[in-house]
């Protein structure tokens, strides 16, 4: 459940700091929603992609090397950010990284997680969405919070987020 909340707080983190860091990097509002479609449309190939994959390996053999994807992902974009020379391509290419990762982990998370609990999947979904809500509000709120740097708050923030998802994917090994 922590890896899921975790990816889902990334993305947050950066849809709340996104319209502030690509504003200063001098984007129109019409720019700025333009991006979000190669975000979007990653996510969906990650999904899609994840489900044939599932077809020829394992859920426990994926998650892995998707958390890589994740992990190596976001450090691209944290590189971006700490070079000083952020641009839109140096930023959203390593973000659609993500974006397909969190598609194809999402699948393989939530499942194992509600195959935890098969007599009570109901509140099993119920407690992964609160966890999930409640760290996107958190990242969310950090980000809002520090307005005068967004680009530097927001890759710090998806930086935690791969710590969380680490620790929830070794905690998911151990249990």
């Amino acid at each position: 459940m922590l890896i899921y909340s975790a990816c889902s707080a990334s993305f947050f983190a950066w849809l709340t700091g996104s319209p502030f860091i690509l504003s200063g990097l001098g984007l129109t509002p019409a720019d700025i929603g333009l991006s979000y479609i190669p975000q979007t449309v990653t996510f969906l190939i990650g999904g899609f992609g994840c489900r044939l994959l599932m077809n020829h390996f394992s859920a426990s053999r994926l998650l892995p090397w998707l958390l890589a994807l994740y992990t190596v992902s976001i450090i691209g974009t944290m590189l971006a950010a700490y070079s000083g020379q952020a641009s839109l391509l140096s930023l959203l290419l390593p973000f659609c990284g993500m974006a397909m990762a969190n598609g194809a982990i999402y699948p393989v998370v939530v499942s194992a997680a509600l195959q935890q609990f098969p007599s009570a999947s109901g509140k099993a979904a119920a407690l992964q969405n609160t966890l999930q809500l409640g760290l996107c509000f958190l990242f969310s709120l950090v980000v809002s919070g520090h307005p005068e740097q967004p680009l530097i708050t927001t890759v710090t923030a998806m930086g935690v987020t791969v710590l969380l998802a680490l620790a929830g994917y070794r905690q998911q090994k151990h249990a």
